[in-house]
C-alpha cells in the first residue's frame, strides 16, 4: 500500500486529465491521496475531489505564502468534514518575501497565522502538515512553546535539516519526495539515515518536485515508486 501524503490534485495543472492521473497512480499501487490546502478560502475543488473519490483525503489550513487567504472560520468549518485528516499545509517561509514588503512585518504575520493553526491542531486533535523554508530555528522554537500539547504531524518536503530532527520526539514524521533523487540533495541523503524508519512517509508534492528520472515532466503520484526506490538504495547502503 502506498499513500501519497502530499499531492496538490486541485491545481490547474491537473484540471485537464485528473482522472487519468489518478488511474495511473492506482495502477502503481497508490491507493490513498492527501491534498493539503494552500488557500483556506479557496478549498472548493479539494472538497469536490474528496467527495467524488473514496481514496482522496485533505488537510484544512493555509500556506504561509498566502496570508491574505487565511480564514479561521473556513478552516474550522472544514476540520469537521469526514475526509479531513490534518491541519495545513502551514508554517513559515522566509525564502519568498514579497517584493517591497518589510521582512519584519512578513515574519510577524506568518508567525501569528502559524500559531493559530497550531492551536487549532491541539483543539481538534488533528496532526499538522508543516512547511518550513529557511525557517527551521523559528519553526522549532514556536512549536516547542506547545510541546506538552502537540498532536504531531509531518514535516513536509524534509530536505535534511539537523534542527528539524528535534521534532521526531514530538510525534512528527518526515515527508520524503522527489528531492531524495537529486544528486545535489547531499544533506538529505545523509541525514535521512538518522530518521527512524517508521517515521518516514512518502509524498510527491505533485505537480512540483518531479523525481530525477522524469525531471522534465509534470510530477504526479504515479511517480512514487521512483522515490521509494531511491530511498531504499540510500537506507540500505
Amino acid at each position: 500500500m502506498i499513500i501519497d501524503t502530499h499531492v496538490h490534485l486541485d491545481v490547474k495543472k491537473f484540471n485537464r486529465d485528473i482522472e487519468e492521473v489518478l488511474d495511473r497512480a492506482r495502477e502503481k499501487g497508490v491507493n490513498k491521496f492527501i491534498i493539503p490546502a494552500i488557500e483556506s478560502n479557496k478549498m472548493q475543488e479539494i472538497i469536490r475531489l474528496c467527495e467524488k473519490h473514496d481514496d482522496i483525503y485533505f488537510a484544512s489550513g493555509n500556506h504561509p505564502n498566502k496570508p491574505t487567504s487565511f480564514e479561521v472560520e473556513n478552516i474550522e468549518k472544514l476540520i469537521s468534514h469526514s475526509k479531513c485528516v490534518a491541519i495545513g499545509e502551514c508554517g513559515l517561509d522566509w525564502f519568498r518575501i514579497p517584493e517591497g514588503a518589510k521582512i519584519e512585518d512578513v515574519k510577524k504575520l506568518q508567525k501569528e497565522i502559524f500559531e493559530k493553526q497550531i492551536q487549532m491542531s491541539i483543539k481538534y486533535n488533528k496532526p499538522l502538515i508543516l512547511h518550513s523554508r529557511d525557517t527551521d530555528n523559528d519553526m522549532v522554537n514556536i512549536l516547542l512553546k506547545y510541546k506538552d500539547k502537540l498532536v504531531g504531524g509531518v514535516i513536509h518536503c524534509y530536505i535534511g535539516s539537523e534542527k528539524l530532527l528535534e521534532l521526531e520526539k514530538y510525534g512528527f514524521y518526515f515527508g520524503i519526495g522527489g528531492i531524495i533523487t537529486y544528486k545535489s540533495a547531499i544533506e538529505l541523503r545523509e541525514n535521512i539515515k538518522k530518521v527512524p524508519f517508521n517515521k518516514i512517509i512518502i509524498e510527491t508534492d505533485a505537480p512540483y518536485l518531479t523525481p530525477g528520472k522524469n525531471r522534465k515532466l509534470r510530477n504526479e503520484p504515479s511517480f512514487t515508486p521512483l522515490i521509494i526506490e531511491e530511498l531504499s538504495i540510500i537506507l540500505n547502503k
